[in-house]
C-alpha cells in the first residue's frame, strides 16, 4: 500500500473542519490512494489494484486495470491527456488518455537497466522523469525514451541520503519529495536548486498552483473516499 505519508506529501487529499459525511457523496470504499487533476477529476486506486476516474460534473466513473504488471505504485495526473501509471516491481510505465484508454506501455529496463527505478513522473514535451534508487540519480527520458538528462549521484550533490516517495514536475521545476528530509527542487536540466524544509504549508502551496479550487472537496476517511456536494 502506498504510504499515507507519501499520499499526504502533496496534499492531493485534503480533509478540513466543517466537512461531514452528511453533506458529501461517497465515491468509493476500499480506496488506497487518490489524486486530483487540474480539471477537477478524481483518480483513485482501490485495493483490487484498479485505477478509477470520477468526474464530479457528470458523475461518471471510468476504470482501468492491468493485473499482469503487479501493483500500481503511483500515478501522475498533472497532464489529464497523458496519465502516467507506474508499476515499480516490473519497471513498467503505462500512458493513458483522458478516458483511461491505454496509449502506450513501456518497459523502462529496455532503455535504462543500470539500477532500480523507484519513481516515475510525467515531464514536458511528452517526456518522463525516473529516479534510480540504487545509483541515487534522476534521469529525464525524451518522447522516444532516449536519455536527455542524467544527474550525478544525489548523495554527493546533496550530502545526505534521501528516500523520496513522490516526484512531480511543475512550472519548469522538478520536485523530489522526501517526508523526512523535505522537498528537493531541481531545474529541468537536473540541476539542483534548493531544499524546502518539510512543512505541510509548503507542500500545499506547491500543489495548489495546479490543483482545482475544489481540491478541498475531498475527504479520505477509513479507506472511504467522499466528495463534498
Amino acid at each position: 500500500m502506498i504510504s499515507r505519508i507519501a499520499l499526504f506529501c502533496f496534499l492531493f487529499l485534503i480533509s478540513f473542519k466543517g466537512f461531514s459525511q452528511e453533506d458529501s457523496v461517497k465515491i468509493s470504499s476500499n480506496v488506497v490512494s487518490a489524486k486530483l487533476d487540474r480539471l477537477g477529476n478524481v483518480y483513485f486506486i482501490t485495493n483490487n489494484n484498479t485505477l478509477n476516474k470520477y468526474e464530479p460534473t457528470i458523475k461518471r466513473y471510468t476504470k482501468f486495470a492491468d493485473l499482469k504488471n503487479g501493483k500500481i505504485s503511483s500515478i501522475d495526473v498533472t497532464n489529464p491527456l497523458r496519465i502516467v501509471v507506474f508499476y515499480e516491481d516490473q519497471a513498467v510505465v503505462k500512458f493513458l488518455d483522458i478516458n483511461l484508454t491505454e496509449i502506450n506501455s513501456v518497459d523502462i529496463r529496455k532503455y535504462y537497466s543500470d539500477g532500480w527505478i523507484s519513481l516515475a513522473a510525467s515531464s514536458n514535451n511528452n517526456g518522463l522523469w525516473i529516479y534510480d534508487n540504487v545509483n541515487r540519480k534522476l534521469l529525464k527520458l525524451g518522447e522516444q525514451l532516449n536519455t536527455q538528462v542524467s544527474t550525478g549521484d544525489l548523495y554527493l550533490i546533496l550530502s545526505k541520503k534521501i528516500s523520496p516517495q513522490l516526484m512531480i514536475e511543475y512550472s519548469d521545476e522538478l520536485y523530489l519529495c522526501d517526508s523526512t528530509n523535505g522537498i528537493f527542487v531541481f531545474d529541468l536540466f537536473g540541476g539542483y536548486k534548493k531544499t524546502i524544509p518539510y512543512s505541510t504549508l509548503i507542500f500545499n502551496q506547491i500543489s495548489s498552483s495546479y490543483l482545482p479550487k475544489n481540491s478541498s472537496h475531498l475527504l479520505f476517511k477509513d479507506d472511504v473516499l467522499y466528495y463534498k456536494k
